[in-house]
């Protein structure tokens, strides 16, 4: 048969060809004096094959939701209209991914956009773009210029442009009115009498004028036994319909869900000094940029020097010898209390061996030293109550025989200390002030790139890590002659020049995004990224290219897509209807919870008593619980 739709693509989609509905309808055209005829079906195809769409995108749309409008057309040829800025030319990675996913089903793609950026990307991956419908110096989607099976796109006729002709369809059988039907039922009498009273011809009366009675109608009583039994008849195809079709059942499904993780190697290249690299969208790169803060601050040290001036605590203690060996005492021996206050004797002595009434014991006057045992002045510390001592020089066992106590309180102890600056107290503020100095580097870096956001309206954040940024030596100036200056504290100043690197986040999330979806498994579908599982680390730094090359990971949440509008969801949904109709409940949970697709099922049956799932599969409805969101869909 001789076709030429592009000469008269009417031809093709008549105003018979929505009348589809179980009939084939032929059409007629007439070349010369030939007649040939085609089912509109054929033409149908024919017209889908070639027809054209036009696809308008939103700003936000994603390449998965764009590939998601594509793959659902059944069009070869697509042209997609792309608004300025959109996600789509953000990076070049996005266009070579319709690219692909186009390729896959076997359509060609064109865009449409003004968007300069976007051109530039389209044609560095092949695609060919058009910056508006109509124009003498640009080509034009409804010159009729394209390729083979390209065919004007006419915005007047949406049916060229649909998927499917739904055309209403023209009923040849004549129409009947009311009116029409009332004057029928005149001239066919009792005909549309019902049929559940029995009409019948009787003659009645005393038979005297036969002719008049040979017509007359009377109505005669149905019979009453096959009334009961037409009653019971319909009770019991009332309760099987019932048995049968009434008992449903809700199937909730909660898809099985697992945790999936890419790395991407992402190479940060600074801004200025790889320009025009980064002008060419390569891939797996960002821009960076340089952060240059100076950090001063000045630190107050707290002298440790100390002069004592005041008096020590006095008093008296007794000296108990429980050994049977006398023990003498030279000056100075010292006594220690429990609170490491130490006292010392002003004079030599012997303490007397026990004897049959007791212990020896003698009495000496003591004094308390400047410091304890720590170190710390005594002062006023030292009028302490009455107490008990030990002698530290003394073995563990012998200050269980030679010990004192005091019977009065000490008096007398007055605490006056002058502090003075160390050459000690000098190197420990240096030093503390360079760790301050670098500790500090990272919160100043992260404050000046707070700035820069603010300035610029950008997302930048600092990179951090082992290595990310790096700092001079700190300048640390020490006002001359401290030491031994009598002061409580001193003050010194320093300085530090400290350089990061910070990066678009939005940049690095939408490549890290894109890859988690390339990597989900076709099975499955991603319900949850969590951008608060990004984690990276840096393996190279580049100082003379000014390129530091990090490991990025991010985490999603993939489960399997158990809708029942999509192919694979059609089919789980449909095998699980076929293998529990009319099972037991319990098998039917045991069933469907051992899929490799379902974590968790519940059946909520109705009537609840009914022990079985239902016979017919139409009463058994499935909804599908997402775990991250609960969101719910069913069939």
């Amino acid at each position: 048969m001789n076709k030429d739709p592009k000469k008269n693509p009417e031809d093709s989609s008549g105003g018979n060809a929505g009348n589809s509905g179980g009939k084939k309808i032929v059409a007629t055209k007439r070349i010369g004096e030939n007649e040939e005829t085609e089912s509109v079906e054929d033409q149908k195809k024919d017209r889908l094959f070639k027809s054209k769409k036009v696809l308008y995108t939103e700003i936000d749309d994603e390449v998965t939701s764009i590939y998601d409008k594509l793959k659902q057309l059944k069009i070869k040829n697509v042209y997609i209209v792309v608004p300025k800025r959109s996600i789509l030319f953000q990076s070049i990675v996005n266009l070579k991914i319709l690219k692909r996913k186009a390729e896959d089903l076997e359509k060609n793609i064109y865009i449409i956009t003004n968007d300069p950026n976007g051109i530039k990307l389209a044609k560095q991956v092949g695609l060919v773009v058009y910056d508006k419908l109509e124009g003498h110096e640009h080509p034009s989607l409804v010159s009729g210029k394209f390729m083979e099976d390209q065919m004007n796109i006419s915005p007047l006729k949406a049916s060229v442009n649909a998927v499917e002709d739904e055309a209403p369809i023209r009923q040849t059988e004549k129409k009947f009115s009311i009116s029409d039907l009332i004057r029928k039922g005149k001239k066919e009498g009792m005909k549309f009498f019902p049929k559940t009273f029995p009409m019948k011809k009787t003659k009645v009366g005393d038979g005297k004028n036969p002719e008049k009675e040979k017509g007359r109608l009377v109505l005669e009583a149905p019979n009453r036994q096959a009334l009961v039994a037409l009653v019971v008849v319909s009770l019991i195809i009332l309760l099987t319909i019932t048995y049968i079709a009434l008992p449903g059942a809700t199937i909730m499904l909660e898809p099985k869900s697992d945790v999936l993780q890419t790395s991407v190697n992402i190479t940060l290249a600074d801004a200025t000094a790889d320009a025009a690299e980064l002008d060419t969208h390569p891939l797996h790169e960002i821009a960076s940029y340089a952060i240059v803060s100076t950090i001063k601050r000045p630190l107050i040290y707290q002298s440790t020097g100390q002069n004592f001036q005041g008096q020590n605590a006095q008093g008296a203690i007794t000296v108990i010898n429980a050994s049977d060996q006398p023990w003498p005492l030279l000056p100075h021996t010292r006594f220690q209390a429990s609170n490491n206050l130490i006292f010392r004797s002003t004079d030599s002595t012997t303490v007397p061996a026990q004897s049959p009434t007791g212990p020896g014991t003698v009495d000496i006057p003591v004094v308390a030293d400047p410091t304890d045992a720590l170190g710390q002045v005594i002062g006023d510390r030292g009028n302490i109550a009455p107490s008990s001592f030990f002698l530290p020089g003394l073995s563990a066992a012998n200050q269980k025989k030679l010990y004192a106590q005091s019977k009065n309180p000490m008096t007398g102890g007055k605490t006056i200390v002058t502090k003075f600056i160390t050459q000690d107290d000098i190197n420990a503020a240096e030093q503390k002030l360079a760790t301050d100095l670098k500790n500090s580097a990272q919160a100043e870096l992260e404050s000046t790139v707070s700035q820069k956001n603010d300035a610029d309206k950008n997302n930048l954040v600092l990179l951090v890590g082992d290595n990310a940024f790096q700092t001079t030596n700190p300048q640390i100036t020490v006002p001359p002659n401290l030491v031994n200056q009598k002061l409580d504290s001193f003050e010194i100043d320093g300085q530090l020049v400290a350089t990061g690197v910070a990066y678009n986040r939005d940049e690095l999330m939408n490549m890290l995004k894109t890859e988690l979806k390339l990597n989900q498994s076709p099975e499955k579908k991603l319900v949850h990224i969590d951008e608060t599982s990004l984690t990276y680390r840096i393996f190279e730094t580049d100082a003379p290219t000014k390129k530091v090359k990090i490991t990025a990971t991010i985490k999603g949440i993939e489960e399997f897509e158990i809708d029942p509008e999509k192919e694979n969801g059609a089919r789980i949904v449909q095998t699980i209807k076929d293998h529990v109709v009319g099972h037991q409940i319990s098998e039917a949970r045991d069933y469907i919870q051992n899929l490799p697709e379902v974590n968790k099922v519940t059946i909520n049956s109705w009537p609840a008593w009914a022990p079985t799932m239902p016979n017919v599969p139409d009463n058994i409805n499935i909804q599908v619980v997402s775990s991250s969101n609960n969101d719910i869909t069913s069939n």
